[in-house]
């Protein structure tokens, strides 16, 4: 609880009485002065009022008393001596006369022995009473020190409990936001880095008129990119941001314009804190901490709890974002699991049916049959070799960090591999040439698997009897190649998704067998050659998917 009014009052009286001589000694002579001025002002009034009946030294010794405990033993003495001096002169008769009788020599010696007295005790009393208000004001302040660390310790416990409580990472950074407020600050932001950029997942204000205040700096700071760009490298890159007091020099700096400082001067920010959220030694986010009004400003500690906050938020933001990994792969495994048993059932049940059929009735069935049954093992075994050479490729550009590549003339190599990508009897298979491409860089080998992938897709999705071509393109800074057919195509909505793992359109997954894979293994082979691939529906109905590479450039060589 605070103290009263009137307990403050008598307790500053008291630090004032107790001020240590040390501290000035010109004050307290001052205050001699001053006193012995009083006392004669009074002593004079009196002589006024009560003529003889004036009482000169006890007028004096209270002053000495007054001096002893507001100056100290120093001052007090020399108004002691000032009294007596001035007493004897002015006041004792007869007045204005050096001379000192036997009688006025006794009292003056009375009073320079009781004035010296309390000159000393009252300096004494002042030295204790000094100890004793500083011992206390010591104590408070351990104590409020020590209150203040208990709190900080409840803070960090009571956000380890919350950040602990869930691994959904949305819901546990909107807790720690909520625990923050208004216990240490009163605005809390979370910000979480995506790309170039930065991205609110976290709120939390003490009162209705700060949050509307922070987005209207929020509405300017999104419309402008650059501004939160730049502001994202300035917090990051200088290890956080401690803002004692803010001003309108500090909201210019931010790049803040007239409409949002006057939007932040209704709520009267007071101090500032941008703690960056640092886990496994990268920069997950940014922590923003606000006061405003009559909060205290943040101080060196605060700034100390704010980095401590942040630190453990972002350690369980990255322990949230692992456990989605986590889960996403198990998914993942777990589609891809049993989505190969399925697929990989039918070409396997169709050659063993076909080789039982054969070693066991093979002399009885006729040549057709047998021929039938030839073609579908054929058949089945080239398309179970092919998931598997995706399942290889797709597994060894994840696994290898580094691809080896090296200058590729595609007009050279194409024409080469043209024979072995040719779909056969039934579809219209071109080639054609677009300007003079450069030599890009490139693997050969993944440049086959690339080729045979998509024009298989082609094949599967297109009608026999229709074309399918192979365009081979120069454009700037390299060369692009795609493969185009009069199939069913598919919509704009699923031209990105057709690279994704396993996924396989609604309307053409009835069309023709398939794990989804071979698209994405093409997505993923392009881009381990910092190519880029795409999909587009063509004019006339069918699809062109293409992908581009980037031109050969020699270490140090530039275009």
């Amino acid at each position: 609880m605070a103290p009263q009014p009137a307990v403050q009052r008598v307790q500053g009286l008291l630090r004032w009485v107790s001020a240590p001589e040390a501290r000035d000694h010109r004050r307290g002579y001052l205050i001699g002065v001053a006193a012995v001025v009083v006392a004669v002002a009074i002593r004079a009034v009196l002589q006024v009022a009560l003529e003889d009946l004036a009482p000169t030294f006890i007028v004096f010794l209270g002053a000495v008393i007054v001096v002893a405990l507001f100056a100290g033993t120093g001052p007090a003495l020399m108004v002691t001596v000032a009294c007596l001096v001035i007493g004897e002169w002015l006041f004792v008769p007869p007045a204005v006369d050096v001379s000192i009788g036997a009688g006025d020599a006794v009292v003056g010696a009375a009073f320079l022995f009781e004035g010296t007295a309390i000159a000393i005790l009252g300096g004494r009393l002042r030295v204790a009473v000094t100890r004793l208000v500083d011992s206390e004001g010591a104590a408070q302040l351990r104590e409020a020190e020590a209150r203040r660390a208990n709190e900080a310790l409840r803070i960090l416990a009571d956000a380890g409990v919350e950040l602990n409580a869930s691994l959904d990472l949305d819901t546990t950074l909107r807790s720690v936001a909520g625990l923050v407020v208004p216990r240490f600050a009163d605005a809390c932001t979370i910000d979480l880095v995506e790309g170039p950029d930065l991205r609110r997942v976290a709120t939390a204000y003490a009162r209705d008129e700060i949050g509307k205040a922070l987005d209207v700096v929020g509405d300017v700071t999104t419309g402008n990119p650059e501004l939160r760009r730049a502001a994202r490298n300035a917090l990051l890159g200088s290890g956080g941001v401690h803002i004692t007091e803010l001003n309108e020099a500090v909201y210019r700096r931010f790049g803040l314009e007239a409409q949002p400082i006057e939007a932040l001067e209704s709520v009267a920010p007071r101090s500032l804190v941008l703690a960056p959220m640092v886990a496994r030694g990268q920069i997950l986010g940014v922590m923003s901490f606000l006061r405003v009004g009559a909060s205290a400003a943040f101080d060196g500690d605060d700034y100390e709890l704010a980095q401590q906050l942040a630190r453990r938020t972002a350690i369980s933001a990255d322990n949230a974002r692992l456990y989605a990994e986590a889960r996403r792969a198990n998914d993942a495994k777990d589609e891809f699991l049993g989505l190969m048993s399925h697929e990989l059932r039918t070409p396997i049940t169709v050659i063993h049916g076909g080789a039982r059929v054969l070693r066991s009735r093979g002399e009885a069935i006729d040549r057709d049959t047998a021929a039938g049954l030839l073609r579908d093992i054929e058949r089945e075994s080239e398309r179970l070799s092919r998931m598997l050479e995706n399942l290889l490729a797709l597994s060894r550009v994840e696994l290898d960090h580094e691809v080896v590549i090296e200058p590729v003339l595609l007009q050279r190599l194409l024409p080469g591999l043209l024979p072995a990508l040719a779909p056969g009897q039934g579809w219209e298979f071109t080639y054609a040439t677009e300007g003079e491409p450069e030599a890009v860089a490139a693997e050969p080998g993944y440049i086959e698997h690339i080729l045979r992938n998509l024009v298989g897709n082609a094949v599967k999705y297109s009608p026999p009897g229709t074309p399918i071509q192979i365009v081979l393109r120069a454009r700037d800074g390299g060369a692009e190649v795609a493969v185009l057919d009069r199939g069913f195509g598919v919509s704009d909505e699923e031209a990105e998704r057709i690279f994704e793992r396993f996924y396989r359109s609604d309307r053409t997954s009835r069309l023709a067998s398939g794990a989804g894979l071979g698209l994405a293994v093409c997505k993923r082979l392009v881009e381990a050659m910092s190519g880029e691939v795409w999909a587009r529906a063509r004019e006339g109905g069918g699809l062109e998917v293409g992908f581009s590479l980037p031109a050969y450039r020699e270490e140090g060589v530039e275009a």
